[in-house]
């Protein structure tokens, strides 16, 4: 598979692609964005994702940019142009900045517009590790006065830091706490704990963003009639939980086997979270089948309508 850049609609090779050094992006991390993978050659859960951009570039007060069929009929070029091989899945990228500013300065009286959107398609990275070890990192704590984790922006400082310091400790991911000493998410997951056969994972307002993939298995919960909650959760409900997992976009449910270098229940994948993991894969099949690849090719064919 060919890696490309789409940049406002212009498809380029992934080491020729530049944006302008004004780009506010670049400068300011006044940016959204979403990632996307693709399920036999479909991007999974497309609608929720562009849903949850849109969102986010409301909250950050964008001006209008390319709306969601531009943004479909974009997609699907690049990922055609990439000319995936046989079985092979892509990730996707779609980034928005608020565009060039005419200084560099943060004052939006010198940012015009209008939005530059990136998109970048490459080859799906390998699957990750059966199963991560986490660790707690209580001085990097999110405060929603400084910027609201709902939206999913690309000022993503606060937890390359605190990857930094959970590699640091031997773990693989780390596990943020709020101002209140709440836990929140990993540097890119939500978290869920299984506890006395109960699923529970920090609700939105404790400073999160909402996952797409969290949505997801909270829904899948109900169908499985699986007990599921949205709890605050505290740095002593991890240490006592029987089973940690981990869920994304492209990791879908993964294992926590360690936390602060001690086991996590027996130390091994638990049977919840095992079952979770293959209903969920089952699921993700289905749902693709059935929902996203029929709607994904008739977006494609309106949007090629309207160009």
């Amino acid at each position: 598979m060919n890696e490309l850049c789409n940049i406002d609609g212009c498809i380029v090779a992934r080491e020729r692609a530049t944006v302008p050094v004004m780009d506010r992006g670049f400068l300011f991390g006044d940016s959204v964005y979403e990632v996307m993978r693709t399920h036999a050659g479909v991007p999974f859960a497309w609608p929720e994702h562009l849903a949850r951009l849109r969102a986010s570039a409301d909250g950050l007060g964008f001006p209008p940019g390319p709306d969601d069929d531009v943004l479909v009929d974009r997609i699907a070029a690049t990922l055609a142009e990439a000319r995936p091989g046989p079985g092979e899945e892509a990730y996707i990228r779609v980034i928005v900045t608020r565009g060039d500013g005419t200084a560099p300065s943060i004052d939006l009286a010198y940012a015009p517009g209008p939005p530059r959107c990136v998109i970048l398609v490459r080859p799906l990275p390998a699957p990750p590790a059966a199963a991560v070890r986490l660790a707690l990192v209580e001085r990097r704590r999110v405060d929603r006065r400084a910027l609201d984790p709902a939206l999913k922006t690309g000022n993503y400082l606060n937890n390359v830091l605190a990857l930094a310091e959970a590699r640091r400790a031997g773990a693989d991911d780390c596990v943020m706490l709020n101002t209140e000493g709440a836990v929140t998410e990993a540097s890119t997951a939500n978290v869920f704990i299984v506890q006395r056969g109960r699923i529970a994972t920090p609700p939105l307002h404790a400073g999160i963003l909402a996952g797409v993939t969290r949505a997801l298995l909270l829904a899948l919960c109900a169908r499985l009639e699986v007990p599921a909650e949205e709890r605050s959760l505290s740095a002593d409900d991890l240490r006592s939980a029987d089973e940690i997992f981990l869920s994304s976009t492209l990791r879908d449910v993964l294992p926590v086997t360690a936390l602060d270098g001690r086991p996590v229940g027996r130390g091994d994948v638990g049977p919840l979270t095992a079952r979770l993991a293959q209903a969920f894969a089952e699921w993700v099949e289905t749902q693709t089948r059935a929902i996203y690849e029929p709607r994904w090719r008739a977006a494609i064919e309106r949007a090629r309508r309207g160009t």
